[in-house]
């Protein structure tokens, strides 16, 4: 028994370094709110979503991850941001639940260009099931019933430098760590980093946008984790993308824009290491509705009435040949 205990403290404490850290989503610019609270507040619309990625199919104990999310800006103007989000993640017989609320700014720098101030504070609940622990001793009910659980006071913050073409934001998470005493968990808490940027390159004739992006994950002491992916949008609906992990993984994600409102994603990786041999690869969706619609840009207007003269032009000279 003494045999099992240890073993299973082993498991418990030193597992903390891997709970440490935040679970990752494949497609991260479909859950960019998730890295980045700058997020919230970017666009001149509300939205709800829920994502689910269930990591390392067929591996016993693999990490599931669960989130939702709420985010907009005061009057849909893109200025004050705001935003709820609610993440459990489970891993072996350990869970975390994660309750934040989201606050960001948006300063116009340029007339196409700004920048999001946001910070992400939160309450984490850690908990550990000792009676879902497989023992040697299958007569002893010591564990039966036992329950760790710990708690923490958690924020994020993050900028967000966009404009129709590119953007580049960066985030720290855990950012109270340590600093807090009077909880039982934020003393197992290390410092996170994330820097995501890209570029869109639109081809207007063919109706097709293509996206290079590339995410920076650093937590310490795990090597840091370069994410890359090429991402092409179709008719502003329909859209592939690739990516590879370094070390890690590689896959491939889907989805469609329907409506301008609701949006499906689908991503699929597959680890590259030995772990390959015990799973098969790792699944998530992501479901988000657009709450409000979005008004078009003084861009996007001008081309609608550029086009609307020249299909009335285009009418009149068939009609003068006939």
């Amino acid at each position: 028994m003494k045999l099992i205990l240890l073993i299973l403290s082993i498991f418990v404490f030193g597992f903390n370094s891997y709970s440490q850290q935040r679970g990752t989503y494949s497609n991260f610019l479909l859950n960019d709110v998730y890295y980045n609270p700058a997020i919230a507040g970017s666009k001149n619309i509300h939205i709800a979503n829920i994502s689910y990625r269930n990591q390392w199919v067929g591996f016993d104990g693999a990490p599931n991850l669960l989130m939702g999310n709420f985010y907009g800006s005061v009057k849909n103007k893109g200025k004050m941001g705001y935003g709820v989000s609610l993440l459990s993640e489970k891993v072996g017989i350990t869970q975390s639940t994660t309750f934040s609320i989201n606050y960001a700014h948006h300063f116009k720098l340029s007339e196409k260009m700004k920048l999001g101030l946001g910070i992400q504070p939160g309450y984490m609940q850690y908990r550990v099931k000792l009676y879902d622990a497989v023992l040697a001793d299958q007569g002893d009910d010591v564990l039966t019933g036992s329950v760790y659980s710990a708690n923490a006071l958690d924020a994020s913050a993050g900028f967000n430098l966009y404009s129709d073409k590119f953007f580049i934001m960066g985030s720290v998470h855990h950012l109270l760590g340590k600093e807090i005493r009077f909880t039982s968990y934020n003393s197992n808490l290390d410092f996170h980093f994330n820097g995501i940027a890209g570029y869109n390159i639109l081809f207007k004739k063919k109706n097709f946008e293509l996206q290079p992006s590339v995410m920076f994950k650093y937590t310490q002491p795990v090597p840091y984790q370069i994410t890359g992916m090429l991402k092409g949008t179709f008719n502003n609906k329909f859209w592939i993308g690739v990516l590879y992990k370094t070390d890690d993984a590689a896959g491939v994600s889907v989805g469609v824009n329907l409506k301008d409102r609701l949006t499906v994603g689908y991503g699929f990786d597959y680890v590259l290491s030995k772990l390959s041999n015990y799973q098969s690869g790792s699944h998530e969706i992501v479901l988000s509705f657009n709450l409000t619609k979005e008004k078009p840009t003084l861009e996007e207007e001008d081309d609608k009435l550029n086009n609307s003269i020249l299909d009335e032009m285009k009418d009149n000279m068939e009609k003068d040949k006939k």
